[in-house]
């Protein structure tokens, strides 16, 4: 008789494991891409549905990057936990093995500041299925628009950069492309009064690859300056206000994501 439970609780157990095994996804990070700078993570994870068991890959050249597994302040501020903590082989696969929200970041120099990083929210097994977004018209920051700074003029000398802002709405989630010939100009991230006064910070903190995107995680005044000769002087400056999230309520969806039976 106990050993009929016993087999009888291994088999409910197998069953278990292989619809797990059945249902979970691989999810290569950034796709073709990988894990790499000058890519927008969030709009690659925005309609991607993960579940506990399924596995990220995070594929890149070693020793070009890493990855560092962490919690949403680490995240936004981009602290860079201990080296010892660091992913590091170029092909790392992780197992979501618990529900909620996963921060992953890179930190090697300052990638992380540069956008090298992902947010996810994983979902139960079984869960109810998330309503189809909005479209763009009813809640314009969900598809994250790409706003070139100067348009076909660059990011450049004797071009008025609020003239070129004004009438433009930028949301949390949109990106500014600064475009320039690498060695010419830069751009560094200010408070008002470096903006004012044209206050260069530290050269570490220059963004100098020529192609330069950042993305409005926040929302509230955003300055950016030249650091370069004079130029901030000469008026190589932005300065943009960003808005939040417009309020959306979804509407009402009651479907569920089950998982597959064992074949």
């Amino acid at each position: 008789m106990a050993t009929n439970k016993w087999g009888v609780i291994f088999v409910a157990a197998t069953i278990a494991a292989l619809a797990t095994s059945v249902s979970a996804k691989l999810f290569t990070v950034g796709d073709e891409k990988g894990w790499t700078l000058n890519f927008d993570y969030q709009a690659w994870a925005k309609d991607k549905v993960f579940v506990v068991g399924d596995q990220l890959v995070f594929k890149y050249a070693t020793g070009k990057h890493n990855v560092f597994r962490v919690n949403g302040t680490v995240f936004q501020q981009c602290i860079i936990p201990h080296t010892n903590e660091a992913l590091t082989s170029g092909y790392d696969v992780i197992t979501l093995a618990t529900p909620g929200r996963k921060w992953y970041i890179c930190g090697v120099g300052k990638h992380c500041e540069y956008g090298l990083k992902l947010f996810i929210n994983v979902l139960p097994q079984s869960y109810p299925s998330p309503p189809p977004p909005p479209p763009p018209s009813v809640y314009p920051a969900l598809s994250g628009k790409v706003f070139v700074v100067g348009d076909d003029k660059g990011w450049t000398l004797n071009f008025d950069y609020q003239a070129w802002a004004m009438g433009k709405k930028f949301y949390v989630g949109d990106k500014l492309v600064f475009r320039y010939p690498k060695g010419i100009h830069n751009v560094f991230r200010v408070d008002g009064t470096s903006f004012q006064q044209c206050i260069i910070p530290a050269a570490y903190e220059a963004l100098t690859s020529g192609y330069d995107m950042i993305t409005l995680q926040t929302p509230g005044r955003k300055w950016y300056i030249c650091g370069v000769g004079k130029h901030c002087q000469m008026g190589l400056k932005l300065f943009i206000n960003v808005l939040p999230y417009p309020t959306y309520v979804p509407p009402p969806y009651h479907g569920t994501r089950k998982l597959a039976p064992p074949s």
